[in-house]
């Protein structure tokens, strides 16, 4: 006999192995409680307690009076780094050190990878960064997108997932430089290069590019 504490666990391992083996996606619906109590064959207080768990730790999240859904970034918090808590005076140079050893690569991948609906994907996102900026707009958000369709694009799963992450800290950068109105139109010709070289279709000119965009951070950050 499982405790209640050891059972509910186990539902939620369950219910993990089910949306990996029936191919549950980011933003799909599951079975609703009483469903699942009958795939499973528990109680529906053991369910709900196995969503709990997987609500902590970010695989479902529940939408009231919807229902229970998988997460858009399954199994990731929204600070799996724990960069709330890092009290380092640079810890903005760190965060765009780590962005530049990483993400020139990745555009080079992206490029050499990436099928056409990436491609239309990224000049979406590109034109909503260049409308934020043209209206004097928060274009962090738009940024963040632009680059996470970047790593989508590269064809790395893992890059994919880890990019995101990394690439909320654009946020608190732009936040610390939107009073210089100089930096939006520098961070606007960058973008301008990293699209023209995907756009061309040339993946060295994306990792010059997007090695240009980042440096800009990188020395920024340090002057901040």
């Amino acid at each position: 006999m499982y405790d209640k504490g050891i059972l509910s666990q186990k539902v939620a391992d369950d219910i993990k192995k089910m949306i990996i083996e029936k191919d549950y996606r980011p933003g799909d619906k599951l079975p609703n409680e009483l469903e699942m109590s009958r795939l499973i064959n528990v109680s529906r207080s053991t369910i709900r307690e196995a969503i709990k768990i997987l609500v902590s730790t970010s695989i479902l999240e529940v939408r009231r009076g919807k229902g229970t859904f998988v997460s858009e970034t399954p199994g990731l918090s929204s600070d799996p780094l724990g960069m709330d808590f890092v009290e380092e005076e640079n810890v903005l140079e760190h965060f765009f050190e780590m962005r530049l050893i990483i993400e020139p690569e990745m555009v080079r991948l992206a490029v050499l990878r990436g099928g056409e609906e990436d491609f239309k994907d990224i000049h979406m996102a590109y034109e909503a960064v260049e409308k934020a900026i043209a209206s004097g707009g928060n274009h962090s958000l738009a940024d963040i997108e632009f680059h996470n369709l970047i790593a989508k694009a590269s064809g790395n799963p893992i890059m994919e997932r880890i990019i995101p992450v990394i690439n909320n800290g654009i946020q608190g950068g732009y936040a610390k430089t939107k009073d210089q109105p100089e930096s939006a139109e520098v961070v606007r010709n960058h973008h301008r290069k990293i699209m023209d070289a995907i756009d061309k279709r040339d993946p060295d000119a994306a990792f010059e590019a997007m090695k240009e965009h980042i440096e800009y951070g990188y020395l920024r950050s340090k002057q901040i």
